[in-house]
């Protein structure tokens, strides 16, 4: 896990199409739990087990984190912590912001590509993305209103902030590592895009470096480097995280087995015992509430 902010550099998205793979391996979602005026102090405990996304549309508040610098917010801006994490909103005397509030969940689980490449906390003013506007507009507007079908609006709409953000943060290099670091690079970012569209395929170090067009030794140095792991560790994270989401939709395991690229049942279950630390009915348990 990557704790802390980092530093602002620029990068170019050499692979567009690499954002939407991504964010159909991960599965991103929202669920919108608070909209309107925020006074006092609100905790969100890292217990739940979620993100949360806070789109603060006017007033001032402080946003603290345990053992991390507190954020000053002045003005309109969104407020995006990936994974959970112990946090508060405090503001302050008899003043009110306007707020909504949103938890953030992942198909593939909270270890995953978006979670490990961001930093805590990322926080946004409105007026640096000025493509939010007509977002921002929906979801207010939305907001306000007692319609039917309110709240799948506010989710959905929600998912579209979080991928406006995911785009920002491509753009702005508000990632230093991770996938979404490693789609920026010319090389690194065809292959990752072909991970993510055929994790089944039998890949290897030769065919990976093939498709990256470096040597074995410069390609296996530049993927630790850039994305934070060795080829093979973020091909069986990638795996594992299509096969979490085959298993949530009902698929048997034998089958998606076979899907993600293990040649039998016992062979993905000890794959995915070595990423989660669980087998996989135990997982699906889990998710499942059984």
């Amino acid at each position: 896990m990557r704790t802390g902010f980092i530093t602002f550099r620029t990068a170019t998205m050499e692979s567009p199409d690499g954002i939407s793979r991504l964010l159909d391996h991960v599965g991103l979602r929202a669920s919108t739990f608070y909209a309107g005026p925020l006074c006092g102090l609100h905790d969100f405990d890292a217990a739940e087990g979620v993100g949360h996304l806070h789109v603060v549309r006017a007033g001032a508040l402080r946003a603290g984190q345990k053992g991390r610098p507190p954020i000053a917010v002045a003005e309109p801006a969104l407020l995006f912590y990936p994974r959970p994490l112990d946090h508060r909103l405090d503001v302050a005397g008899r003043v009110t912001a306007d707020v909504l509030c949103a938890s953030v969940s992942y198909d593939a689980g909270m270890d995953n590509a978006i979670t490990q490449s961001f930093p805590d906390v990322v926080a946004i003013p409105f007026r640096e993305m000025p493509g939010l506007e007509p977002t921002l507009s929906l979801l207010f507007d939305e907001a306000a209103a007692a319609r039917a079908g309110r709240q799948v609006m506010l989710d959905r709409l929600c998912d579209v902030l979080l991928i406006q953000i995911v785009r920002h943060a491509m753009a702005h290099g508000l990632v230093a590592s991770g996938i979404l670091a490693g789609l920026a690079q010319p090389r690194l970012g065809p292959l990752l895009v072909a991970l993510l569209d055929a994790p089944g395929r039998d890949w290897t170090l030769d065919t990976m470096a093939g498709v990256a067009h470096l040597s074995r030794t410069a390609f296996a140095r530049q993927f630790r480097q850039v994305v934070g792991v060795a080829p093979a560790a973020f091909l069986a994270q990638v795996r594992i995280g299509f096969a979490q989401r085959l298993l949530r939709k009902g698929r048997p395991l034998g089958w998606v087995a076979g899907e993600v690229g293990y040649g039998s049942q016992p062979a993905l279950s000890r794959a995915f015992i070595r990423e989660t630390g669980i087998s996989p009915s135990v997982w699906l348990r889990r998710q499942t509430g059984g």
